[in-house]
């Protein structure tokens, strides 16, 4: 139980803590707890009475339930109630239609991507004009020039997407969060002392 502890004494004695705790596991221990040195329970004369590993097996089935019993079924096992086993396929032949199903799904998007290129080559491009709304002519019905809209000059560097045209749209300041001592500073008026 407890590992070899061989001490020097200030004589030069050497003393086994091991063997002596081995030895005077049975004599009852200081205090008023009714154990011995081994920490069994034991009456007025010094005999066990309750062992530390009773203790212990108590206390744990108090905790876990006692586990000696077996649980039973409370009805009777189904007759084939387990499908069997399914047959692993063989590898060689998984990797082949594997293989089959991959060159099929390429041929399929190469296709797909050769009539996308053929339907978009020869459709028109379409022109935008502008739309004029009559609502805001002048009173006289006297029509208003057409402005045409010219475009940005191209910057060096093109907009990488949506991010960068919100970025350029608006502008966030963000101040820093203020503890209520600086607040009280910045008040104008009389200040407590």
């Amino acid at each position: 139980m407890v590992g070899k502890k061989v001490y020097r004494s200030s004589q030069g004695k050497s003393i086994d803590l091991g063997a002596l705790l081995l030895q005077n596991e049975t004599v009852r221990a200081v205090g008023n707890m009714n154990v011995n040195a081994r920490g069994d329970r034991i009456d007025n004369k010094g005999k066990s009475i309750d062992s530390k590993v009773q203790q212990k097996k108590r206390q744990y089935n108090k905790q876990i339930g006692p586990q000696d019993s077996i649980p039973q079924a409370s009805r009777a096992p189904v007759a084939n109630a387990i499908p069997p086993a399914p047959v692993a396929p063989d590898p060689y032949e998984l990797q082949k239609s594997n293989a089959k199903e991959a060159e099929a799904f390429k041929e399929t998007r190469r296709a797909e991507k050769a009539t996308a290129k053929a339907v978009k080559a020869t459709k028109p491009k379409a022109v935008k004009t502008p739309v004029v709304d009559e609502s805001f002519l002048d009173v006289d019905s006297t029509p208003a020039p057409v402005v045409e809209a010219v475009p940005e000059p191209v910057a060096s560097k093109p907009a990488s997407g949506l991010a960068d045209a919100i970025a350029r749209a608006k502008t966030i300041k963000q101040e820093a969060v203020k503890t209520p001592r600086q607040l009280a500073q910045e008040k104008s008026g009389v200040k407590k002392i």
